[in-house]
């Protein structure tokens, strides 16, 4: 306990700093909250059952807090445009559809990742409409593809409220250990609590509590998991530990282990650099002090270590070869919730942050950076490369949502929020031999062409909402103050030029959500027609405003020699653009209508579905920035999309079958062509289906069908686009449970089970994308106490 002390002390110092920044914040948010209304209003707590399973309010994972959910219900500020996080605990309860009725917003619920069993977080969201994985088959390879939208800077990612990812060339960013996870939030597009980074969509991860565990009059808890997958060898294995000491203390604790050798192929082949070697683990502690105050403090910790290629999205091994890379990420968590019986007040405040550590050795002849080399007397070789990342991220996220007027038809409410975001990196190269021509071009360990910055903002957002009777009306207004800031020599590079090393812009951003319900909203059978518009914005990256020379991301190279896109002539002197750069912005619209009925024709036939169109215009793509031949800069790039997604789940006493399918095209201008937009995964269809066969064994079978897709390449980067397709391909997958006995279940599922081969998505790069796994048969057995 000595160690845990240690923990909870260094988290609770990290927050107290942390608040310092939040003084203003929470001034705004009391000023909307409290002073907006000059009366009392008196709310109805009371909510029927039939219109809680129409509109679902989150479900806390307590039973002091199921208690109070069951006497009144209350708007949170998070989870008033989400779908509930449900745990299950017994057999055969109602799985819930984790489709939002007018919202694009998809819940993988607990029981989809008992399922499932995904060996990472990627494979367990590419089943919803919209989602797709791209890079691959290694899970820092990948990245999260929405709606097309496959940088790590379009898709934000949060665990338990803090913000991942960082900044690196061609490499998956996020860290996360899907058995560690309760559920898997997936909004698709900018949402009003999103802000920048967000123009794909936003993934929201909330990890494991005690309560999801504890089985009725049980304390203390304690679960172990082993597994086996063919393909590569996989053992994984996982401890957890969970109690409930008193109903107002829950701690859990998790540890889990993979070790594998490298994936097989479906001809086959092995693929280099594949292995895995990581351990993840979770501290999670949850006080109620009171009634309607709830703290939490969340813990996690992932590392991993083994060869890689160094372009981990683009290729095998990659234009750069291969690495040996080790990662050290860790995050942390403290949210205060505050929900008393009042109207006005529904508060939640999270603060977090962490680090994401990388040390990459590439030795002589591993990469076309640190090539073999024949010492001479006046060059001597360079020997290792080693590149070091360190990445350093704070957030703050405060949020209430107040029920200003209620009445028998008629509610209004707001939500008013504020966040603030830090994320700070360094970036050093060293040669073993400090002396050699390879170590002269960065001092001191300083690579001008991955500079060391900082990435901040302060964002402010109201969002009302108006329910008269069956109408729903949702305006919304956000502002960010963003900052980017230089450091390190980059300054030095700066200086001559009185060129700025800060670059500062405010984002405001607009959404409007409409909706009508046939139903009176009390009722269990629910068919809504909705629209939403959003607007939304990428800021330019830390590469892209201040790295200089050549092999970078620099747009603002000089030179006597014009190449659009690549270099400038009367660029700025220094070679770094600087604010040249405007951010890129989105605007979003779409409609839809979906139904649900948990009773279809008076039978036990219940079904949840969604049909939805969009459209989404993206301009100043960042990638358009350059120099005209009349010597004029722009950056007048835009895409042009449009979109279909419908997804469906429907159960019928023990057998289930949910379904998804979705469509992307569109139109791409780079600045200077039009061309295809290459980047969009093809269309993908996926049905899961699965039943009951006896109370203690149960099966499903999956069918995933995905188009072929217009793919680009290209020799160089100044050479022109060639387009083509890639083939599209359909894989089928399988998975059975069996409760042995009441502490003993055995899970066995077969990946890919014809042993198709194909290949995954190459995403923002445009060409053919890696071949993915052969197939894999996995085996586990978890015990629990």
């Amino acid at each position: 306990m000595a160690g845990f002390d240690r923990v909870w002390l260094h988290t609770t110092r990290k927050v107290y700093c942390s608040l310092s920044k939040v003084g203003k914040a929470l001034a705004f948010l009391l000023f909307i909250s409290f002073m907006i209304c000059g009366r009392n209003t008196q709310a109805a707590d009371e909510t029927s059952e039939a219109d809680i399973q129409a509109h679902p309010v989150a479900s806390e994972s307590t039973d002091k807090q199921n208690k109070q959910a069951s006497q009144k219900t209350k708007p949170d500020a998070e989870d008033a445009d989400v779908l509930p996080e449900v745990s299950v605990t017994d057999k055969r309860v109602k799985e819930e559809s984790g489709i939002d009725p007018a919202l694009p917003i998809t819940t993988i619920t607990s029981e989809q990742l008992e399922r499932s069993q995904s060996s990472n977080i990627f494979e367990a969201v590419k089943s919803a409409p919209g989602v797709s994985v791209t890079g691959g088959p290694r899970a820092s390879g990948m990245t999260f593809s929405i709606r097309g939208y496959s940088d790590n800077e379009d898709v934000m990612v949060r665990v338990d409220g803090a913000q991942k990812g960082f900044e690196k060339y061609r490499m998956g960013g996020t860290f996360v250990e899907p058995e560690l996870l309760k559920s898997i939030e997936i909004q698709r597009g900018p949402q009003i609590t999103s802000g920048s980074g967000s123009l794909g969509g936003t993934i929201i991860a909330q990890t494991k509590n005690a309560a999801d565990f504890l089985k009725p009059g049980q304390t203390v808890g304690a679960k172990a998991k082993f597994g086996y997958g063919n393909n590569n060898d996989e053992y994984s294995r996982s401890y957890m530990l969970f109690a409930r000491p008193d109903e107002r203390i829950d701690i859990l604790y998790n540890y889990s282990n993979r070790q594998s050798n490298n994936i097989t192929l479906a001809d086959g082949t092995k693929l280099d650099s594949s292995a895995i070697e990581s351990i993840s683990k979770l501290l999670k502690v949850s006080i109620f002090p009171t009634e309607d105050i709830e703290l939490s403090t969340s813990l996690v910790s992932f590392d991993d270590t083994g060869l890689q290629p160094y372009d981990t999205t683009g290729g095998q091994p990659g234009t750069f070869g291969n690495v040996i890379r080790s990662i050290d990420d860790f995050s942390w968590t403290q949210t205060f919730a505050y929900r008393p019986d009042h109207p006005w007040v529904n508060f939640k405040a999270t603060a977090g942050g962490g680090h994401t550590k990388l040390h990459d050795l590439i030795k002589p002849g591993m990469s076309s950076i640190n090539p073999v080399c024949t010492p001479t007397p006046s060059s001597p070789c360079p020997g290792n490369l080693n590149d070091y990342y360190n990445y350093k991220t704070k957030t703050i996220d405060l949020n209430n949502t107040s029920v200003l007027y209620k009445s028998a038809s008629t509610q209004v409410s707001l939500l008013a929020g504020y966040q603030y975001n830090e994320s700070e990196r360094t970036i050093e190269r060293f040669f073993d031999d400090p002396n050699s021509p390879q170590a002269a071009g960065f001092p001191n360990g300083f690579n001008p062409g991955a500079p060391p910055g900082t990435k901040s903002y302060n964002a402010y957002y109201v969002q009302p909402h108006f329910q008269l009777g069956q109408v729903s009306i949702k305006p919304g207004y956000r502002r960010d103050d963003y900052k980017v800031e230089a450091a390190g020599q980059t300054l030095a590079l700066l200086s001559p030029f009185n060129q700025s090393s800060t670059y500062e812009f405010t984002q405001e951003t607009l959404s409007l959500g409409l909706a009508y319900d046939f139903f009176p909203r009390a009722s269990a059978q629910q068919l809504t027609l909705y629209s939403n518009y959003g607007q939304g914005f990428r800021p330019p990256l830390i590469d892209e405003v201040f790295s200089q020379g050549p092999r970078s991301f620099s747009r603002c190279l000089r030179s006597s020699v014009l190449i659009p896109g690549i270099t400038m002539a009367d660029g700025p002197a220094s070679g770094i653009c600087g604010d040249l750069y405007q951010p890129q912005t989105s605007e979003s619209t779409e409609a839809g209508i979906s139904y649900q009925n948990p009773h279809l024709l008076n039978t036990d036939l219940g079904i949840t579905s969604k049909l939805n169109f969009y459209h989404i215009y993206t301009s100043h793509l960042l990638s358009s920035l350059r120099e005209n031949a009349d010597r004029t800069i722009t950056q007048d790039g835009w895409e042009r999309r449009n979109g279909v997604e419908f997804e469906s789940f429907v159960q019928y006493h023990s057998w289930f079958m949910r379904g998804s399918y979705s469509r992307i095209n569109g139109k791409l201008f780079d600045g200077g062509a039009f061309v295809p937009l290459y980047t969009v995964p093809g269309n993908t269809l996926n049905i899961n289906i699965g039943t009951e066969l006896t109370k203690t064994l149960d099966v499903n079978l999956t069918y995933r069908k995905v188009g072929e897709r217009v793919i680009a390449t290209r020799t160089s980067a100044i050479s022109p686009f060639v387009f083509g397709t890639q083939d599209g391909y359909e894989v089928w997958s399988a998975g059975v449970h069996w409760q042995a006995a009441p502490t003993v279940g055995m899970r066995l599922i077969a990946e890919n089970l014809t042993n198709k081969q194909y290949r995954l998505d190459a995403g923002s790069l445009g060409g053919l994308g890696m071949f993915a796994a052969g197939r894999n048969i996995k085996f586990f057995v978890e015990m629990t106490y």
